[in-house]
């Protein structure tokens, strides 16, 4: 058990760091390195699928049943998400994007038994975003 918890660790340390190349790519306007950041990301998780086109139904079951992921692996799922979203071009396409990272949030909030500001804002953020 305490090098299945080894590992999830070092890869979560892993995930957000990729999340934080993502970030600042996005803010310096290098929107062609952060797509390369979001798919290595992606590639990390082993996650081949598009989730821009899955319904957050299929999304859902593809993270949870299929790939297993953890709440913490989830909540970084929606982090990039959001990002995605930001990078976006078309209005729809990007709202579609905050609207299934703030679905995972949730998902997270409600079966979490930790308490996040940094989850509680990423949600408010979407929620002003979606509103």
């Amino acid at each position: 058990m305490g090098i299945e918890k080894d590992f999830l660790m070092r890869q979560l340390m892993l995930l957000f760091e990729v999340i934080h190349k993502i970030i600042r790519h996005r803010k310096k306007g290098e929107s062609e390195e952060a797509e390369e950041a979001i798919q290595y990301f992606y590639e990390c998780l082993k996650i081949d699928e598009n989730l821009e086109l899955l319904s957050i139904e299929e999304m859902i079951s593809l993270l949870v049943e299929k790939k297993g992921l953890s709440n913490e692996q989830i909540e970084l799922v929606a982090f990039v998400l959001k990002e995605q979203g930001e990078l976006h071009a078309e209005e729809d396409g990007r709202l579609t994007l905050f609207r299934k990272a703030y679905f995972l949030l949730q998902k997270v909030d409600r079966e979490s038994a930790q308490f996040s500001m940094d989850r509680q804002m990423k949600m408010e953020e979407l929620r002003l975003y979606l509103n």
